[in-house]
């Protein structure tokens, strides 16, 4: 693995990520001002039909590219990536338009049939024409990463997100829509456009980098059943996972109601936990996820090399990383949530569920992680596999707890999901590697290290504001954190470390 360019191109999309995500952390900040925790609970519900559909033609598209382009690349051969590519591309439009077709058609009846509230169907309409071009967009960003140009994927995701906000608080703003329906179809409207204009963006640097090779794509054999084995089991996970996730949220806001909330009710607690609590406990994951990307072509290449002491080592470093990263995190949301709660949403329950859910993000984060070397290793079908257990179990225990527990139902699920799903990755990624976890040095040093300044910061003195508080404590929080961690590294690292960095001078 050439380790700068992957730091480099990591740094490149978390930076980029960060960017993106802290818009949207905005977006849903002034979308909650804008329609209220029940206007972001029907929007999730949008959302939840949606992002079946999306999932469906867009999962295993990037992976596909991403595996079959970079390995024709790594033999010399990128004009062969670029005939993977094309192929894909017309296989995404047809396959998506149909896809899309059937949202516009269906829409009247999953709104109300299956959403149960017709006021999410104007919105699913509005979303259908998007599809087509996320598909295209998701192939090429398949491209761009196997060929390690991430600042293209990241320009086209920044582009993305700028333009949904832009149009949506354009028509906000001009417009003013007195009601829900028409609200969430106006922030449907911003993610249809911004799909076009990222689509646009996409295919204009596709064309430059064709037309840079000057090389004519050449024909690769069986490229259906070299693609099938990696598409079919992502595609297949995608759909099961987002199709059993579609009815566990649809069961979400019914047994809020068996368990004696009303229709609006129901909805706003499903807005805050879903729309608000759930969105700071995933921003963090900025700085994981692009590596989570990024390490799969180099473990398909290290795969295809036969370089077994290399993939255990990535597979190590990655899962340590990931733990080291996501541990004071988790702890930081249980010592500050409250005050998080109150200085983004104003809102005291939002604060609570942020508590309440911080013990999933390390296994959250992890199970990224360890999903993105699956499948460099090939374990699509490990994959699918996992996915389709947790969703199926996160549908029975959803039906059988939120009655009985309420809201802290969806906790406990969440919770018991994310334990079991990455339990079961994890499983196959050591098997696979045969990696080794060093437990002192990956997670009872960072908790020790994230603990004492936890527990110290509260005692000091505030200032008045919600927002300067906050930001305080966390920015002492990780400083603290990080001097910890470098004075009590192991100093046999350190000293290999000098050692290794003189050589290369």
């Amino acid at each position: 693995m050439q380790k700068r360019l992957f730091l480099k191109n990591g740094a490149i999309m978390a930076g980029s990520a960060l960017i993106i995500r802290s818009l949207g952390m905005v977006f849903r900040v002034y979308l909650a001002d804008c329609i209220g925790s029940e206007g972001l609970g029907i929007y999730q519900l949008i959302l939840t039909a949606y992002a079946f559909f999306a999932m469906i033609c867009t999962s295993g598209l990037t992976i596909t590219v991403t595996r079959l382009a970079g390995d024709h690349i790594a033999e010399g051969r990128p004009e062969k990536a670029g005939y993977v590519t094309e192929k894909c591309l017309i296989f995404s439009i047809i396959f998506s338009s149909a896809l899309g077709l059937v949202l516009f058609l269906s829409a009247d009846k999953i709104g109300t049939d299956f959403l149960h509230d017709e006021r999410t169907v104007l919105s699913l309409k509005v979303l259908a024409p998007s599809l087509p071009f996320m598909a295209f967009s998701a192939v090429l960003r398949g491209y761009f990463s196997a060929k390690r140009k991430m600042l293209r994927t990241a320009g086209e995701q920044l582009l993305e997100q700028t333009v949904e906000i832009a149009v949506c608080v354009g028509i906000f703003t001009c417009f003013s829509p007195k009601t829900m329906e028409y609200a969430c179809c106006s922030v449907s409207l911003g993610t249809t456009c911004a799909e076009i204009l990222s689509f646009v963006y996409s295919f204009i640097l596709y064309a430059f980098d064709k037309k840079r090779l000057n090389r004519k794509s050449v024909k690769v054999e069986r490229l259906f059943a070299c693609a099938l084995p990696i598409a079919l089991p992502c595609m297949a996970s995608s759909g099961l996972r987002s199709g059993l996730s579609a009815v566990e949220n649809i069961l979400i806001p019914s047994g809020l109601m068996k368990y004696g909330a009303d229709s609006s009710t129901a909805l706003s607690e499903y807005g805050i936990i879903s729309g608000m609590a759930m969105t700071i406990i995933v921003f963090p994951s900025v700085f994981i996820l692009p590596f989570a990307s990024l390490i799969i072509p180099e473990m398909s290449q290290a795969s295809i090399l036969h370089h077994n002491n290399g993939i255990k080592h990535m597979a190590e470093r990655m899962f340590s990383a990931t733990l080291k990263y996501s541990l004071p995190i988790m702890f930081m949301f249980i010592f500050f949530a409250d005050d998080i709660g109150r200085a983004v949403y104003n809102s005291e329950k939002a604060g609570f569920y942020i508590a309440a859910l911080a013990p999933v993000v390390p296994l959250m984060y992890l199970d990224s992680s360890v999903d993105g070397m699956l499948k460099g290793l090939n374990e699509q079908t490990s994959y699918l596999i996992c996915n389709v257990i947790d969703s199926i179990i996160r549908v029975i225990l959803t039906y059988l707890l939120l009655p009985v527990l309420g809201a802290m139902g969806v906790v406990i699920v969440i919770i018991f999901s994310e334990l079991l799903n990455t339990s079961l990755s994890l499983i196959r990624l050591m098997q696979v590697t045969h990696l080794r976890l060093k437990v002192f040095d990956s997670v009872i040093r960072p908790i020790i290290c994230i603990l004492i300044p936890c527990l110290l910061i509260p005692f000091i003195p505030k200032t008045g504001t919600d927002q300067i508080d906050v930001c305080i404590s966390l920015i002492l929080c990780i400083g603290f954190y990080l001097f910890g961690m470098f004075i009590s590294a192991p100093k046999d690292c350190i000293y290999n470390k000098k050692i290794k960095e003189r050589s290369a001078a």
